[in-house]
């Protein structure tokens, strides 16, 4: 990381010569003190696990956050609602906690907004999950006009989850963030991107066998019946000494 140099001492230029020839020998000038490397910025540092899980924050923190959930899921959104601001404020931010998301998708409107939601840049991931958990009754309600679209049961499934999306206002959602309508296409029809969704909402429910979302982990742990911040910080306090 580049460091900004500080310089001591002063110009001769600015001392009249009576000064110069009375002065008496100069010391050597007290080595300068380095300023502080910049502050790591730890929520804009982010990366992918082998099964495409995005984590949030710094790699070598002492705790490491897992989440299973679902963007459908209410006791999630309460979750995150009650967490996310503290969480990425006190032990994110200061590289306490490393924050990994896995999504176990619950139905077709959980997976059209997961998908979207991460193809967006992962430094946008969690100001963007907040934001559709906030909202998620109101998009959910949208979304559930799709199958009223005349055909709608005879569409293939990524017609049936364009509909949805479309429904639900993701266009316009995304769209304020800054994904353009080619991005939003593009990501709609990413294959790779959906079956790599699946496979991980697969993983969650059937090769690590969760009970239910949100399902949280603590440097692997799992941590039963977690469903507000009051029970999640102790946690990772607990976790932190």
């Amino acid at each position: 990381m580049t460091s900004i140099l500080v310089r001591a001492g002063l110009s001769l230029a600015l001392l009249s010569p009576a000064a110069l020839l009375a002065a008496t020998p100069a010391q050597p000038a007290p080595a300068a003190k380095p300023v502080a490397a910049a502050k790591k910025n730890w929520l804009a540092t982010t990366s992918r696990t082998a099964e495409g899980a995005i984590v949030v924050g710094n790699p070598a923190a002492k705790v490491k956050l897992v989440e299973y959930l679902s963007l459908t899921c209410p006791h999630c959104a309460d979750l995150s609602t009650q967490s996310m601001p503290a969480l990425q404020r006190d032990y994110i931010a200061k590289g306490l906690v490393s924050f990994e998301v896995r999504h176990a998708v619950r139905d077709g409107y959980d997976f059209a907004a997961s998908l979207l939601l991460r193809c967006e840049p992962p430094t946008r991931y969690l100001e963007s999950l907040e934001a559709l958990f906030a909202t998620q009754g109101d998009w959910m309600e949208k979304a559930l006009t799709a199958k009223d679209i005349p055909g709608f049961d005879g569409k293939s499934g990524d017609e049936k989850m364009a509909a949805v999306a479309k429904a639900a206002g993701f266009d316009s959602f995304f769209a304020k963030r800054g994904v353009t309508p080619k991005a939003y296409a593009a990501c709609m029809a990413d294959t790779r991107a959906k079956e790599q969704l699946g496979r991980m909402a697969g993983n969650a429910w059937q090769r690590d066998q969760i009970p239910g979302t949100p399902l949280v982990l603590i440097n692997g742990q799992r941590q039963e019946a977690v469903h507000s911040w009051a029970d999640l910080e102790p946690l990772i306090k607990g976790a932190l000494k």
